[in-house]
């Protein structure tokens, strides 16, 4: 598999998977797991040549590209992570 990442683009990455990981220790502790993959969902705003507000969504990869059956298959468990939070909290 070929590296097509610019050097500012693989700096970029490694800095991301280094703060993720100092998240994940921050808010999880640093205990025996080890970050394989991750999907970053992100939003950014911006605004057209006539001033209107749009928005945009992405996403980011580690070292820019996961196999879109793993991302899809973080993103699927993560929703319905998120689903079933919403569904026990109006218990």
């Amino acid at each position: 598999m070929t590296d097509s990442r610019t050097p500012e683009q693989r700096a970029a990455d490694d800095a991301l998977t280094a703060a993720i990981q100092q998240t994940l220790d921050a808010y999880a502790g640093s205990g025996p797991w080890l970050l394989t993959e991750y999907v970053v969902v992100t939003a950014q705003q911006g605004y057209d040549e006539d001033g209107d507000g749009i928005t945009a969504v992405g996403q980011l990869y580690r070292d820019g590209d996961v196999p879109l059956h793993r991302a899809l298959g973080l993103l699927d468990h993560a929703v319905t992570r998120m689903r079933a939070r919403i569904a026990s909290d109006g218990d």
